[in-house]
């Protein structure tokens, strides 16, 4: 069996970092710091592994989905399901990151504003 690629090995940590992603967004965390918190894992490292730039051990893929709340087996499944979309919405994500860095923190999810009707 052939020894993967970099450019393969690339793709698919950026296809768990979107799959991570879209799964931390459907949580209570509202920062990457705050989830690696839970988890006992460094901010550092979470924060690698959600921009893609680090091979993720089976430990770490549990540790993950126990810190929020699933079992492993939905998160091989998250990661199945990740479309070319996903991953190009994930990319400009990380592209406003970029750009914001040492500006503002872009939560892992929008805060919902309470709006007040008029009669």
């Amino acid at each position: 069996m052939k020894a993967q690629e970099k450019t393969e090995k690339d793709y698919i940590k950026l296809r768990f970092a979107t799959a991570l992603d879209k799964l931390l967004s459907k949580t209570e965390w509202r920062s990457l710091k705050e989830f690696a918190t839970h988890t006992g894992m460094e901010p550092a490292h979470i924060a690698k592994i959600s921009r893609g730039e680090l091979d993720v051990s089976l430990t770490t893929c549990i540790a993950i989905s126990n810190g929020i709340g699933i079992p492993y087996a939905q998160l091989a499944r998250e990661y199945d399901c990740v479309t070319e979309g996903d991953i190009k919405t994930y990319m400009d994500k990380l592209g406003a990151r970029k750009r914001l860095r040492g500006k503002e923190k872009i939560p892992l999810k929008k805060k919902v504003s309470k709006t007040s009707t008029k009669k």
